[in-house]
């Protein structure tokens, strides 16, 4: 049985009892999201993360009445599998991201009706709308339209990013919001930030167009460089492919690709200057007032530079 991951995640309860859970997706946030909400609602302290269906275990404690069961690998699950864990009292949640190798076993828990599979994908604005929906009425807020429409462009693609965004607005005293208040609470969309360092291989003059369509503050400028900083930070402190690519976070699963494009760019001289890069910007910008649009822009080119020498 298929369930709507976000219709799920606004009632935040189990809308059907079953013991056996298939959380997956691309969003890992929302896919963590959805496994919080499952154990909250299940009344038990007992929680296993385990492997594969191999090392589940009958062995609870005197205080509870079944286990929760969290399982991060696919093998040996088939109908029968399903059948045989369907049949007891313990819970289980397969936690997966999506990949071509697992569309098989996803179709047999979407049609089985003791099972409840979730397919977690990045928020659009229809289903950022039902999120924003909820919180304002659940915190009594309502929003000029302009104001609204301004939140949800602004309201980040990933789940848990969202709501720590959307948890500002339990501050305000006023039950009406405008967009002067959305400009000074909700800070710009971090991953269409973070989607210029994706676009580091255009030519320059995209890049200047992208700089400037997406920051358009000293806020913004911040949050550039300390996406910049993160993923440079991973290329620094990686020393080979292997160790790489396992340090890449689950996430970003559909970026792995061009990120190891980019750490194959790097050798131990480049690491070097690009460090140097980091430490010169960082100490710029912390001094630049009104000149860190500029500065911004700078490191942008340089970092690009660095890559492409």
């Amino acid at each position: 049985m298929k369930i709507d991951p976000i219709n799920f995640v606004i009632e935040d309860k189990l809308i059907v009892e079953k013991n056996i859970y298939f959380v997956s997706g691309n969003e890992i946030t929302l896919m963590e999201k959805i496994k919080e909400i499952i154990i909250s609602n299940i009344k038990t302290s007992a929680v296993e993360k385990i492997k594969n269906v191999s090392l589940i275990r009958n062995d609870l404690s005197l205080f509870d009445s079944k286990k929760i069961y969290v399982i991060s690998e696919l093998a040996s699950v088939d109908e029968s599998c399903l059948d045989e864990l369907s049949s007891k009292n313990d819970v289980f949640i397969f936690f997966y991201q999506n990949s071509p190798k697992i569309r098989k076993i996803k179709n047999i828990f979407g049609k089985r009706s003791d099972c409840i599979l979730f397919d977690c994908y990045e928020l659009n604005k229809e289903t950022k709308s039902k999120v924003i929906n909820k919180y304002l009425n659940n915190l009594n807020l309502s929003l000029e339209e302009e104001a609204y429409w301004k939140l949800v462009d602004r309201l980040d693609d990933k789940f848990m990013l969202l709501e720590k965004e959307l948890l500002k607005l339990s501050s305000l005293k006023n039950n009406q919001i405008n967009e002067k208040t959305i400009d000074e609470l909700i800070s710009n969309n971090s991953s269409k930030i973070e989607k210029i360092f994706f676009q580091l291989l255009n030519d320059n003059e995209y890049i200047i167009k992208q700089y400037k369509a997406k920051i358009t503050n000293d806020s913004d400028v911040s949050e550039l460089y300390y996406i910049f900083k993160r993923y440079s930070l991973l290329f620094l402190s990686s020393g080979n492919q292997i160790e790489f690519e396992n340090n890449i976070p689950l996430y970003l699963f559909k970026e792995k690709n061009y990120l190891v494009g980019l750490y194959k760019k790097f050798n131990f001289r480049k690491k070097r200057v690009l460090l140097n890069l980091l430490y010169k910007t960082e100490r710029a910008l912390r001094k630049s007032g009104e000149l860190s649009f500029v500065l911004g822009l700078q490191f942008l080119l340089s970092f690009k530079k660095i890559i492409i020498s």
